[in-house]
């Protein structure tokens, strides 16, 4: 009796570890698949930190990080234009946009800058002047993703009302 439940219990232990072996399914993925899904979850229209500067330090993270940074480059510019007299045949209610990029070192560069016909038949050094604004910006601290620093483009509408 005894070696019968032996050899019943040595029957059981092997059909079922045959058994077990069939339904474990491992699956192995090679490195590039690996970074490839990691690739698609990556949103690479947003960023984790925004570009700031030392005087945006007391403010939190996010939306209002990005706003100290946005209001500080405006001041930037209106305190430029105001050195100039600006004399137009006309008055003027135009917004000029300004698309520039800050890169990984926190640098500046206008990549663009739309203005209306009108604006530049009438101020025509304001071209000029939008690149002296861009000089007097302070350093940048670059926006991050996953604590990396990367390149960021921001577009600034600076309002021209002119009398």
């Amino acid at each position: 009796m005894k070696r019968i439940l032996y050899h019943y219990f040595y029957a059981i232990l092997v059909i079922t570890s045959f058994w077990s072996c069939d339904h474990i399914e491992t699956r192995k993925i090679s490195s590039s698949q690996y970074l490839a899904q990691d690739w698609e979850a990556l949103n690479l229209n947003e960023v984790d930190g925004y570009p700031t500067f030392d005087s945006c330090n007391t403010v939190a993270e996010g939306p209002d990080l990005k706003t100290c940074f946005e209001n500080t480059i405006m001041d930037t510019f209106y305190e430029a234009f105001n050195v100039h007299q600006i004399v137009v045949s006309r008055s003027l209610n135009e917004t000029v946009t300004i698309h520039f990029i800050v890169d990984e070192k926190g640098w500046y560069c206008i990549e663009k800058i739309d203005i209306s016909h009108e604006v530049r038949n009438e101020i025509p050094q304001l071209d000029r002047w939008i690149y002296e604004a861009t000089q007097n910006l302070p350093k940048a601290k670059p926006a991050t993703k996953e604590g990396i620093p990367v390149k960021t483009k921001f577009k600034i509408p600076v309002v021209l009302q002119v009398d």
